[in-house]
């Protein structure tokens, strides 16, 4: 899920917003197990989770670009570099992981499964499912292909951005009328980065806002958990263009929160939220159809995103950073200034 760095932006209110957003689909997956994600109207949360990630994904990257200081091909190829060390190691790992295992995704999680053909290997392993039409190994990584292409173009728009926030606002429009409404104009159906343009576009248009910080904080929680429960009622995809239009326009106008034990759960939470994204599968598996236990299962919930954040993600991510400063032009050496002296001797030769 895009850039899978707690807090890029610097912000408590994001990381609360990335820690609803990743909880969100936890839990549904969890409640799959029992069978009660819809007799208690969870189903369409995970679904509004990932669309909130697009959102939170387009914003702190526009950050990410906006503090590297970088121009022309400069900037493309630092930001490329530093995206394929930040999601690509952890979703190759889970993709061996699940073949080493025999493990495929299902309906409800992961199972037992014959190994996968060698197309739908390697479209895993390179991110491309939806281009080849492969099954996802494990199911949460349908949303990396996605990811991958909108970071193709985001550099792009983030040079674009600057003709005019309206631009953007119609970008919007057109996208959501091509991608939400089919009717009026199918698209292919591996297509899918028009179907979530209005998902990812809202993070552009709350980086190009002003930030005017109007509203309290305090109402930052409620209007975040607000808009998952008016999707959880009112789930389509024309509602979660518009809701993640709405959360795009208001980033700008709230105030950060200062609520230490909030901004600390949240900042844990979305720190290792790319490990709890693509490990859940596993953690259910392990927990409830092999050894059907909480006890099991919320213990390895935990340790095991932590491990993977700090034994493989954090050492890739700072690779990622050296070699991207690496591939920066050097300035120009500034000549040293001869001696006063020398020129003098200069002058009369």
């Amino acid at each position: 899920m895009a850039d899978h760095k707690a807090g890029e932006g610097a912000s408590a209110n994001l990381d609360f917003l990335r820690s609803v957003a990743v909880l969100s689909v936890l839990v549904v997956h969890t409640c799959t197990q029992f069978n009660v994600e819809r007799k208690f109207g969870l189903n369409n949360l995970a679904l509004f989770g990932v669309l909130v990630f697009f959102v939170h994904t387009s914003l702190v990257l526009m950050y990410s670009l906006q503090r590297s200081a970088g121009s022309g091909i400069a900037l493309f190829r630092s930001f490329y570099i530093r995206r394929f060390f930040r999601l690509y190691p952890l979703s190759i790992l889970i993709v061996l992981a699940a073949l080493a295992l025999h493990l495929h995704a299902v309906d409800r999680g992961l199972a037992l499964a014959p190994r996968p053909r060698p197309l739908e290997i390697v479209s895993n392993l390179l991110l491309v499912q939806n281009l080849t039409g492969s099954d996802s190994i494990v199911g949460p990584m349908w949303t990396l292909p996605i990811e991958v292409q909108m970071y193709v173009l985001l550099p792009l728009l983030f040079v674009w951005r600057r003709r005019s926030l309206w631009t953007l606002l119609a970008l919007w429009g057109v996208t959501a009328v091509l991608g939400h409404f089919p009717q009026a104009a199918p698209i292919p159906g591996w297509l899918k980065l028009l179907l979530f343009s209005p998902n990812f576009l809202p993070g552009m248009i709350a980086f190009t806002l002003p930030k005017r910080p109007v509203l309290p904080a305090y109402l930052w929680p409620p209007f975040v958990l607000g808009l998952f429960l008016f999707y959880s009622q009112y789930a389509s995809w024309r509602t979660g263009a518009e809701l993640c239009l709405l959360l795009g326009i208001t980033i700008p106008l709230f105030k950060e929160l200062t609520f230490r034990p909030l901004t600390f759960i949240s900042n844990r939470i979305a720190t290792y939220s790319y490990g709890i994204y693509l490990a859940q599968s596993f953690c259910i598996w392990f927990g409830f159809k092999h050894h059907h236990s909480w006890m099991i299962f919320v213990p390895t919930m935990v340790m095991v995103p932590i491990v993977l954040y700090h034994a493989l993600e954090h050492p890739a991510i700072k690779l990622g950073r050296r070699l991207a400063r690496d591939s920066q032009p050097q300035p120009a050496p500034i000549p040293e200034e001869a001696p006063a002296g020398n020129i003098a001797r200069a002058a009369h030769t």
